[in-house]
């Protein structure tokens, strides 16, 4: 975990805007604790990534013609969870739409630039808006049970709300 919180793609992620530790706007004490908060989220956005990539896999979702869909609607669902894991401060900032982007086109085998766009289109969809709202949900769930709950996890959002 400690070479991934210095792998570049943190450093790719950070844009104009950085993420601030939770309930603080300032940080006297350098850049240590922003860089603990950037990877305590990278670790749980790198985690729910995971048990939905796994719910999807294991309902058939994971197949080649599915890749676009199914990347477009998990990067707004991990951008959702992002948002929800996040300090309010830091919701909707380059710096996390940036995280959402590389650990989904790392999972997904969509591009950077596609899951970028998705970000930046989200309230253009439908689809897209639900995706994100089940990232919200589930990922405030996830916190406090440990698992996301069918009716907000990826799989379930894709089945209801595309043509598959």
């Amino acid at each position: 975990m400690f070479r991934l919180s210095r792998a570049d793609a943190l450093v790719e992620g950070a844009g104009d805007e950085q993420l601030r530790p939770p309930g603080r706007n300032e940080n006297p004490a350098g850049t240590t604790s922003n860089s603990r908060y950037r990877t305590e989220l990278f670790t749980q956005l790198h985690i729910l990534a995971a048990l939905q990539e796994r719910e999807c896999r294991s309902k058939g979702l994971d197949r080649p013609e599915m890749v676009t869909i199914v990347g477009s609607c998990a990067t707004a669902w991990l951008y959702g969870a992002g948002c929800a894991l996040c300090d309010e401060a830091d919701r909707h900032s380059k710096t996390l739409a940036g995280l959402v982007a590389h650990i989904v086109s790392r999972k997904t085998g969509i591009t950077r630039a596609d899951a970028l766009l998705v970000i930046e289109e989200l309230t253009a969809s439908n689809i897209y808006l639900a995706c994100f709202r089940g990232g919200l949900d589930g990922a405030r769930y996830w916190r406090e049970h440990n698992h996301v709950p069918g009716q907000s996890g990826l799989c379930e959002l894709v089945a209801d709300h595309t043509f598959i």
